[in-house]
């Protein structure tokens, strides 16, 4: 106090009254939120007595209030130096100087505050940030263990004391560090974790599996320390290691599912070209389904897996175990009805079709998918009622709508109503001029009419331009030229279609056949009428007819 009273000017009693008075009426202003009249007081009795030490702190705090920041740090510096033993005066100058450039600065204010108060943590804590950012880390841990030392192991200062040492490159330093919450916590396995990180980070990677092999004897049966080792593993290029730990992590109903959803799809691909990564994936969902198997999360993954890897059948089980426990999923449902269409199992596509369409009015494709199975099962009037209910439901997807008039033009043609059927053709191709299969179909039932043959011999040509070596489309051009009269053409076409087909088809046999006839080589005809009886598929009712009329008695 008394270098205080040596910078105080001798006063008159007067002035001494005047600045008490000033001095109050400036606390109370303060006290009261009138800051502006406040300060109007304080540099009343700071006139008075420029080097008061209480009226330049006061001062101070009512600058802060208006957003005067410089002019405040200013008159708590001057307070500090005028009353170098306050602890609050000089605790406000410091706190300017956290966001300062003047480090130097920070660190002697920050200094002498500890001397004042030495058991005080906070400014420690900030010290050693202070001399860390100085480039000073040696000296910034010395005050981080001082810390260390009144409270006790902290994970914030470890965590402090362990990015000091790695800026340093002291990587044992900052694995003791993180050692020392081990031994302070010896079940959380956390730390272990990031001991292992620290290692891993900075190329040791034999002591990281050191670590890890601790952590899985102290908790062999924890999700974590499985993962964790998988994650070592595959980045080691070990691969039989890291899909042990990898499903063995899968397999432990702890970990939660979505976790290992988001795992598995960051690497594994459903439609991957790579079998054996595919093989991995597969195996890997198995894991997910035993360890959650009353989740339809985990059968709907297997699922789209398998469909991927044309395992057909158990994708359709894993589709139906995931409908059966959460009916809610459209997707779900539609990639079902897709399948049980593409397998030809019209009794199931015509059970869950209905259901579908119940579940979800205002998806068309359920409608589509529907009405396919019940043209397959011949309820042809049915399909159509559906297929155009689905079409008014189709917004902005031509080629969706396209499907639908293609299969109402087939069910159509289905009940021999071909002016209806012809219709919906036209409103097909109007949408997708190039839709192959619609190009087929219409060109071959306008022959079997013998209608049209021109537009459908142009018609069948385009498809198999479009999709050349479609032994179906082949044919069809072939029996439009047998219809046209253009035999040898015909033959042409008919044996191109059954060299992409490998001579199996009935129908294409007893097309050439047909065609043979034609051509007056009726013996051949004959041969090719007997292989179509005798191979796969439906050849036509006349077939046996031709066989008994033209073989020789």
């Amino acid at each position: 106090m008394q270098k205080q009273s040596a910078n105080l000017k001798e006063l008159t009693e007067k002035d001494k009254v005047a600045f008490g008075e000033a001095f109050m009426d400036g606390v109370k202003a303060k006290i009261l939120g009138n800051y502006a009249e406040a300060k109007t007081h304080f540099d009343a009795a700071l006139k008075l007595q420029p080097l008061h030490p209480a009226a330049n702190y006061e001062l101070g705090l009512v600058l802060l209030q208006l957003e005067q920041q410089q002019l405040a740090a200013q008159q708590f510096k001057l307070a500090a130096e005028l009353d170098p033993e306050n602890y609050w005066y000089k605790l406000s100058y410091a706190s300017f100087l956290d966001n300062k450039a003047d480090k130097t600065e920070a660190i002697k204010i920050y200094k002498e505050l500890i001397d004042l108060k030495p058991n005080q943590v906070e400014l420690k804590y900030q010290l050693s940030r202070f001399l860390f950012d100085e480039g000073k880390p040696m000296e910034s841990i010395q005050y981080l263990n001082e810390i260390e030392e009144e409270i006790g192991v902290s994970e914030e200062i470890i965590k402090l004391k362990q990015s000091i040492y790695l800026s340093e490159n002291d990587v044992e330093g900052a694995a003791g560090e993180v050692k020392k919450l081990i031994e302070a916590n010896p079940g959380e396995l956390k730390y272990h974790g990031q001991l292992a990180d620290i290692y891993i980070s900075n190329g040791k990677r034999d002591k990281a599996l050191k670590v890890y092999q601790e952590m899985a004897e102290r908790a062999p049966n924890d999700y974590r320390v499985q993962f964790s080792m998988a994650e070592f593993y595959r980045t080691e290029g070990e691969q039989s290691k890291y899909l042990e730990a990898i499903t063995k992590a899968f397999n432990n109903p702890e970990m939660e599912i979505d976790s290992k959803v988001k795992y598995l799809l960051s690497f594994y691909q459903v439609n991957s070209k790579n079998q054996a990564k595919k093989a991995e994936g597969i195996a890997l969902c198995e894991a997910i389904v035993k360890a959650h198997p009353n989740n339809a999360k985990s059968h709907a993954l297997l699922a789209d897996f398998l469909y991927f890897d044309e395992q057909t059948e158990r994708a359709k089980e894993e589709y139906m175990t995931t409908i059966s426990l959460d009916s809610s999923r459209f997707p779900v449902w539609n990639q079902l009805l897709v399948i049980l269409s593409e397998s030809g199992d019209i009794p199931a596509l015509l059970n869950y079709g209905e259901r579908a369409v119940n579940l979800f009015p205002n998806q068309p494709t359920v409608y589509l998918l529907y009405g396919l199975g019940l043209s397959q099962d011949k309820q042809y009037g049915k399909a159509i009622e559906y297929l155009d209910l689905g079409q008014d439901l189709v917004i902005d997807n031509q080629l969706l709508k396209g499907q639908i008039y293609s299969s109402m033009g087939d069910a159509y043609h289905a009940m021999e109503k071909h002016t209806e059927s012809d219709a919906y053709y036209e409103k097909a191709l109007k949408l997708d001029p190039n839709s192959v299969y619609v190009l087929n179909n219409y060109s071959y039932y306008l022959s079997l009419r013998k209608e049209n043959l021109e537009k459908a011999k142009q018609m069948s040509l385009k498809s198999n331009q479009l999709a050349p070596g479609q032994a179906s489309f082949q044919d069809t051009y072939a029996w439009i030229l047998y219809q046209t009269g253009e035999y040898k053409d015909a033959l042409d076409w008919i044996n191109k279609a059954l060299r992409s087909d490998g001579n199996k088809s009935a129908v294409l046999l007893e097309h050439k056949g047909d065609i043979l006839f034609a051509l007056d080589r009726k013996e051949e005809a004959l041969e090719y009428w007997q292989k179509a009886s005798e191979a796969e598929g439906e050849a036509s009712e006349e077939l046996l007819q031709k066989i008994n009329k033209y073989s020789l008695p």
